[in-house]
């Protein structure tokens, strides 16, 4: 047999309906949406290929007559000092004397600007705003990259503006699936496009805007992100859709845990499908025994990554609670309240205590595991899509009491081996003909109640899918003002990603949700996996072991399934958001609805 993707790595090889691994030592049938994922890769769409007329040259450093060019807002790359060797990312701001404190470092000429370094890359205690000659620094280069949509015109009736070049790689995979479903729609339909307006669709979002300080008077570089660089012209644009950027107050009523808490904290339905939540060490004392044998996180309320999480007992959390009223990091509430933690700061839930893991003998039997699955919240409504990663840390059993922190979140920071598998298969229908994308019959998890337990004990993807599905059913109350927001402005999106756990009756706990999620990741994952660093394992869902799945040895064949499934989910996304396709025609999305309007 003669491999029918020349375009993977070595060792893997793609054939009618079986794929192989390690050189043909192990293959594999009836696995379609892995099959799909390698026979499709290309590694060409993801990294982009040279362009013999766009050679890297030397920097340009700007001259004097480039000042009028600046924008307020405008990123730029700099030398800090004349003996810097390397550029700094820093803001324009000013070339007007009198629009920066005469306080500033540095000096103002006709030949200098006022930027202000990016405070990420600053070491404490260096002053943020300077004055620089204006030859010392060169622009930040934005890539605007053709969709390519319609390739038999010139001119590209689309463009997309990405995040950073990791996620611009996914995007040109995504885009090439479109291109392909566009050709196809306009050969069925026999005719042209009914208009030429030219669109753009960003993922990206862009330091602070530039502000006047009311106090000062001064400018500075403000807080607020911006979804389009301060300096971009986007008058040939006739529609412009953007993700709603990450400052947005609506935004963070779903990314800030502490906000989502103060969403579902009264809803019945919401309230249950997330872990007993805490808005306060004395709330979270209160409703549990002393020398009681409760676990609780306590989490930052902006953290996000698996950092700032911390794991402890009642008698742990009760001796840091007064450790903190010592040290007078409280604030006292009166009308004999108590005390209360400063608002915005940190979250505490109670450990969810009975987890689903599987039975058997395999590698991730006896492991608790983590779903990353992603929603999608535009025109008005929400969507889950079915491409979801299921992350397991191998080698530790599942504790409910353990509160090392390596063994209970499921990251890479602690670099214990794992495996991130995912599901790229199109949901089945069920035995009733319900379907997962099908708003009046959706699909629902089956009971694992009686004769169907020893079965709910092995691997259930689509099983774990509808429960995360169910699950916000339930808590799509916390959507509202963003459905509103999408509803009244059709450009707008939102991309979250997030997290859930299977409990031990099958139904799904709602973690969290990151808005602008790690997209970035996998690309990342897979450019590490082909130059030898590292490689996950694959987990594959078969009926070939008494386990019913298999774990192959580390492949970049894993690697390559989570690229192209994270792109299939931002292919859907731009189909969805820019109206290329209806939602019932997209099988990976369902739409999520409260319980109320669908039963």
């Amino acid at each position: 047999m003669q491999n029918q993707n020349p375009n993977l790595p070595s060792g893997i090889s793609v054939y009618d309906d079986t794929f192989c691994l390690n050189d043909n030592a192990v293959c594999y049938k009836d696995i379609p949406g892995v099959h799909r994922a390698l026979s499709n890769f290309n590694l060409n769409d993801y990294i982009k290929p040279d362009n013999d007329d766009e050679e890297k040259s030397d920097e340009v450093y700007l001259t004097p007559e480039y000042i009028d060019k600046l924008v307020p807002g405008m990123w730029l790359k700099c030398l800090y000092d004349a003996d810097d060797t390397i550029l700094y990312e820093a803001m324009y701001l000013t070339s007007s004397a009198d629009q920066i404190s005469p306080d500033v470092e540095g000096y103002n000429n006709p030949s200098s600007i006022g930027i202000e370094y990016h405070r990420e890359g600053l070491d404490d205690g260096d002053d943020a705003q300077k004055w620089v000659p204006i030859s010392w620094c060169i622009p930040d280069t934005v890539h605007i990259n053709q969709c390519d949509i319609h390739q038999d015109s010139s001119d590209s009736t689309c463009d997309y503006l990405a995040l950073n070049d990791s996620v611009e790689a996914l995007f040109r995979r995504a885009f090439k699936d479109i291109t392909l479903l566009k050709k196809q729609q306009s050969k069925e339909s026999c005719s042209e496009s009914s208009t030429n307006e030219k669109v753009l669709f960003t993922y990206s979002q862009h330091g602070g805007d530039v502000y006047k300080d009311e106090n000062t008077g001064y400018l500075e570089m403000g807080r607020d992100d911006l979804a389009l660089p301060a300096e971009m012209d986007t008058s040939s644009y006739g529609t412009i859709y953007s993700a709603l950027v990450f400052s947005h107050s609506a935004v963070q009523q779903v990314d800030n845990k502490l906000k989502l808490f103060q969403l579902y904290k009264d809803d019945p339905l919401a309230s249950k499908v997330f872990p007993k939540s805490y808005s306060s060490y004395v709330d979270a004392l209160q409703d549990s025994e002393e020398g009681g044998e409760d676990i609780f996180y306590v989490k930052k309320a902006r953290g996000a990554r698996g950092e700032d999480i911390y794991i402890k007992t009642r008698d742990e959390l009760a001796a840091d609670y007064q450790e903190l009223k010592e040290e007078g990091e409280y604030d006292l509430v009166s009308g004999g309240e108590g005390d209360i933690i400063d608002e915005g700061d940190v979250i505490i839930q109670r450990a969810v205590t009975d987890l689903y893991t599987l039975d058997g003998d395999g590698p991730i039997s006896g492991a608790r595991f983590d779903i990353r699955y992603y929603v999608l919240i535009t025109n008005g409504k929400v969507y889950l899509h079915s491409n979801m990663v299921f992350k397991w840390t191998l080698g530790v059993k599942y504790d409910p009491n353990d509160t090392d922190i390596s063994n209970q979140l499921l990251h890479s920071y602690f670099g214990k081996p794992g495996i991130r598998p995912v599901s790229i298969e199109t949901p089945l229908e069920d035995k009733h003909g319900n379907k997962w994308n099908n708003s009046e019959r959706k699909r629902r998890r089956s009971s694992v109640s009686g004769s169907n337990r020893e079965e709910f004990k092995k691997s259930d993807i689509h099983g774990w899918r509808d429960a995360v599905a169910d699950a916000l059913d339930d808590a799509s109350g916390v959507f509202k003002n963003l459905k509103e927001l999408t509803k009244s402005d059709p450009t707008k999106y939102v991309l979250a990603g997030g997290d859930a756990m299977i409990k031990e009756d099958g139904s799904a706990v709602i973690v969290e949700f990151n808005v602008w999620p790690d997209l970035a990741g996998p690309y990342k994952r897979l450019t590490k996996c082909l130059s030898g660093e590292k490689c996950n394992r694959l987990f594959l869902q078969t009926g070939e072991s008494a386990d019913n799945y298999i774990v192959t040895e580390s492949t970049a064949a894993a690697e390559i399934v989570l690229s192209e499934a994270t792109a299939e989910v931002m292919r859907d996304m731009i189909l969805m958001v820019m109206k290329v396709q209806p939602a019932d025609e997209i099988e990976g999305l369902r739409e999520i609805r409260s319980r109320s309007t669908n039963e």
